[in-house]
Order: structure tokens, then C-alpha cells, then sequence
């Protein structure tokens, strides 16, 4: 019965990617677009597959098999619910108990995220990139973009999310689905949550497009969400359980002693500056600047010097015409705050370079869409003299 049902769901994930595949593909207006889309296609499911396959050799990734083991040992199903990890063992539960393998909810997941690439891929207008985009555009291709997104994890409902975020702030549709949406971002990383929604803040009150009135119950539903959420976040997240200032300090205590030197790749919290761990994370490893050890490494390292050269470019480009006077478009505007506001929080409290390089999945996504539209003639931003 549970391999009837498994292979039944593996047929309709394939139909499924098939059909949301096509009308893309078909939009293509070259061979080497189509290429570039079956090479992501491709490069993602692999990913997953290979991290399914070879999930009990991969001692420092154990989420999924934590993921999964909860939902399995766990009778009561709304015990589950809670913030982070145990979220995701809530929504996987009714999938556990029909009998669907760890494996198949890895092309569950992978199939999720994939859709956010697709969405991803037409909010750029992949169509209209000029050919200096193409170095931007090898960000898809990493393999570490992949081996985050693919598997059974917060990761691939975040892409996601964070995709149809982008999309509606694009396509100026402030509407209820927002809620659903910001709640989904609060139950599985609550502080990319109120990353994102300061962001949206930022940009109703900074656009002059938008009324007082609007900016003004923009900014009073964010303190008000910050007001309610934040003491759950502490209490559900953190497990602080007292909201003092004593408890605060001593969870600050915990998490420095906790984290030192945490893994083969530990970073100390307290030796370093946030700089520093902001460089760290946007580029470490580097071949002659750390010491790399392992063929894992070695594959990050060379993602990296790949991520250096494009930051450059994209970086010389943007500054080249910075004496332009542009109105930037909202979504590249929130895509660029968010980008740097969670480059600035992931900096304070890296500890590790492996977490390092699977946190990059939630800013590298906007602040690649931000530099390729940014360095894209076509895209949505209108000269003052307009």
C-alpha cells in the first residue's frame, strides 16, 4: 500500500513540474534560454535526490531525518505545532501517517521550491536579460542554491514564500493574501519574518506614491505585529521564558557558551566583529584564505569565488551609473533592503560557515534579483526626467 502511494505521488510531482515547466519553456524566445531552464530543472531535482540518497552520510545535515522521526513517533498531531522545525513536522504529519517515505517528501519540497524558481525566473523577465546578465544569471546554477532548496526543510517553503512575496509588492497587489503569506514566514523563521515585514515598512514610507494615510496604517499594523509577535518569538522561538531583561541576558550568556567553537567551521562570536562575520558569510570560504579541508568545502570555495566576481561586477556597474538620478522600482527597492537588512542579522550571530552558507538562500535570491534588474536596460526603474 505504501509504495502504491508513494509512486503515485512521484507521478503527479512529475506531471505537475511538467505542467508548470511548459508555458515558460514555450515563452522562451531562444535555444539558450531553454537550455538555462533545463539545466536548473536538472541541477535542482538532482540535488534533491542526492541529498535524499545519501541523507544518513550527511552527519552535519540531520533536519530532515528530525523533521520526519517527530512526525513519525508523534500521535497527537497539534502537539506539532509550534514555531521553526516543529512547524515543519506539522505540516509533513498527515503525509507521515498516509505512509508517503522521507525520499518522496523531499521531491515534495524540491517541487515546491522549484515553483518559486519558475515564479522567480518571470518576475526578472528571463525573456528581456541582456547578455551581461548571463554572469548574474550562474547564481542559479550553484549547486549550493540547490542542495538548500531541495530537500525536506524550512529552506524550500522560504524560497517560496519569499518569492510570492517579491511578486505581490511587483505587482502592487497589497492584499489579504499578504497575511497568510507574513504568517507562514512568522511559524517557520520568525525573525526573517520581522526582517522582511521593517522592510515593507521602509518602502510604504519612503514612496511617495502612497498617501499619509496609507503610510501611516502601513507603519501601525508593522509596530503593531512587532508588538504582538515579538513576545511569542522570544517565549516559542528563543524558549526564553520570562520577558525580562535578566532572562534576556542569561539566553545571550547560553547561546555565546552554546555556540563556541560549534563545528569544524566555528566562528567566534566574541573575537570577532560583525564585519568580519558579514564577510564570512557572503564569501567564506576562499581557496588561500581559509584553511579548506574537505571536497565539500572545496565546492563552496569555488561558489564563492563565483560570488565575488559577480558582487564586483554588479557592484561597478550599479556605482558606474550611480550619478544617474533613477526612481527605483518597489520590488527592487524591498528586494534591496531586505537583502542587506538580513545580511546585517545572519552577520550578528554567525558562528559557523556551514550555517553561513545555508543561510545565504535568504538574502542571495533578492540581492541577485536586485543587481539583475538593476544591470537590466528593460527593467522597472524610470528616469526622474520621465
Amino acid at each position: 500500500m505504501g509504495f502504491m502511494i508513494n509512486s503515485m505521488v512521484v507521478v503527479l510531482l512529475i506531471l505537475y513540474v511538467i505542467w508548470i515547466l511548459k508555458p515558460i519553456f514555450e515563452k522562451a524566445s531562444s535555444i539558450k534560454i531553454q537550455l538555462f531552464l533545463s539545466s536548473v530543472t536538472v541541477i535542482h531535482f538532482s540535488a534533491a535526490l542526492f541529498f535524499a540518497y545519501f541523507l544518513e552520510h550527511l552527519t552535519t545535515v540531520n533536519d530532515p531525518i528530525n523533521f520526519y522521526n517527530n512526525a513519525v513517533e508523534t500521535t497527537n498531531w497539534f502537539s506539532l505545532f509550534n514555531l521553526g522545525s516543529s512547524f515543519i513536522s506539522f505540516l509533513i504529519y498527515p503525509f507521515v501517517k498516509l505512509g508517503i517515505s522521507i525520499e518522496v517528501l523531499f521531491l515534495v519540497f524540491s517541487t515546491i521550491s522549484f515553483k518559486g524558481i519558475l515564479m522567480y525566473f518571470e518576475l526578472i523577465g528571463i525573456d528581456d536579460l541582456a547578455k551581461k546578465n548571463i554572469l548574474l544569471l550562474l547564481f542559479y546554477l550553484v549547486p549550493s542554491f540547490h542542495f538548500w532548496t531541495g530537500f525536506l526543510g524550512k529552506e524550500a517553503l522560504l524560497l517560496w514564500l519569499m518569492v510570492l512575496l517579491l511578486k505581490k509588492i511587483k505587482m502592487n497587489t497589497y492584499d489579504w493574501w499578504l497575511f497568510p503569506i507574513g504568517g507562514l514566514l512568522f511559524l517557520i523563521r520568525p525573525h526573517v519574518f520581522f526582517v522582511l515585514l521593517v522592510a515593507i515598512v521602509i518602502l510604504f514610507f519612503t514612496d511617495s506614491r502612497f498617501n499619509k494615510r496609507l503610510k501611516t496604517n502601513v507603519v501601525l499594523i508593522g509596530f503593531l505585529s512587532i508588538l504582538v509577535l515579538l513576545p511569542v518569538f522570544l517565549k516559542f522561538f528563543l524558549r526564553i521564558e520570562t520577558l525580562d531583561s535578566s532572562s534576556i541576558q542569561l539566553y545571550i550568556t547560553n547561546f555565546l557558551e552554546i555556540t563556541s567553537n560549534r563545528g569544524n567551521t566555528a566562528i567566534s562570536l566574541t573575537e570577532t566583529t560583525i564585519f568580519t562575520r558579514i564577510f564570512y558569510l557572503v564569501l567564506m570560504p576562499l581557496p588561500f584564505l581559509y584553511d579548506i579541508k574537505n571536497t565539500f568545502q572545496w565546492v563552496v570555495a569555488i561558489e564563492n569565488i563565483y560570488f565575488l566576481v559577480a558582487l564586483i561586477a554588479g557592484g561597478i556597474y550599479i556605482f558606474k551609473n550611480s550619478k544617474k538620478k533613477y526612481s527605483l522600482s518597489n520590488d527592487l527597492k524591498f528586494a534591496g533592503i531586505s537583502a542587506v537588512l538580513l545580511i546585517i542579522l545572519f552577520g550578528s550571530y554567525l558562528y559557523n560557515l556551514g550555517l553561513g552558507n545555508r543561510m545565504r538562500i535568504m538574502f542571495f535570491p533578492y540581492l541577485f534579483y536586485f543587481l539583475i534588474q538593476m544591470t537590466n536596460k528593460k527593467q522597472h526603474i524610470k528616469k526622474f526626467n520621465d
